[in-house]
C-alpha cells in the first residue's frame, strides 16, 4: 500500500511542473495501523516523503504536507510537529500546507504559527471555523491575511471550505470576504 501511494504522489510530479504546482499531501498520509507503533509511522511517511523529493529533484516540483487536525489522523496535526517533521525529511521541496480550519483546533494562535513556519509554507487554504467560507465563522482573516504578509508569503491562498448554502454562493462570499484583505 506505501508503495502505491508514494507511485501515485510521485506520478504528479510531470503535471505538477508542467503547471509549476505544489502537490499537496493530506490524507494520503493514512493513520497508524492496529498493531503499528507511532514512530514506525512516522518513520514510514518520512521514507516516503524523501523518496518523492528526491524523485523531483531538480524539478522544481515541491510537496506540501498539511497538518491535519487529531480527528482526521494520528499523524503531524500541528505547525510545531510539522516544522520537526520537515527537519527529519530533510529536503528543501518538501514543506507546509497550513489551512486555517485545522489550525483553528490544533494551535494556540494561528499568527504565530504562520510566523514560525516562515519560508516553509508552500500554500495556504482558508476555511473558517466551522468548515465554512471564510467569513462564516469567527476567525480573523485581515489578521491571518496581514501576517503572511508580514512574512512575506507569496503563494496561493485557497479556499478550502463547505459549499453551503451551495458552492457557488461559498465561493462568491469567500472572494468578497477575501479580496480586500489580499490586495491592501
Amino acid at each position: 500500500m506505501r508503495a502505491a501511494a508514494i507511485a501515485r504522489i510521485q506520478n504528479h510530479i510531470p503535471l505538477a511542473k508542467r503547471f509549476s504546482a505544489v502537490v499537496i499531501i493530506g490524507l494520503i498520509r493514512g493513520i497508524t495501523p492496529q498493531g503499528q507503533s507511532h514512530d514506525r509511522s512516522v518513520a514510514y511517511f518520512r521514507e516516503a516523503m524523501q523518496a518523492c523529493g528526491e524523485a523531483a529533484s531538480g524539478s522544481g516540483v515541491r510537496f506540501a504536507i498539511e497538518p491535519l487536525n487529531r480527528y482526521e489522523t494520528d499523524l503531524i496535526h500541528s505547525v510545531d510537529e510539522g516544522l520537526s517533521f520537515l527537519d527529519q525529511v530533510g529536503m528543501d521541496n518538501v514543506g507546509l500546507l497550513l489551512d486555517t480550519f485545522h489550525m483553528n483546533i490544533e494551535e494556540r494562535s494561528l499568527e504565530s504559527s504562520i510566523r514560525a513556519c516562515g519560508e516553509r509554507i508552500f500554500h495556504f487554504h482558508v476555511a473558517d471555523s466551522n468548515r465554512w467560507f471564510p467569513g462564516a465563522g469567527h476567525l480573523d482573516f485581515a489578521s491571518i491575511v496581514a501576517t503572511l504578509r508580514e512574512i512575506g508569503y507569496k503563494g496561493w491562498i485557497s479556499g478550502e471550505f463547505m459549499p453551503k448554502p451551495d458552492a457557488s454562493s461559498a465561493a462568491q462570499r469567500a472572494i468578497a470576504h477575501m479580496a480586500p484583505l489580499v490586495h491592501q
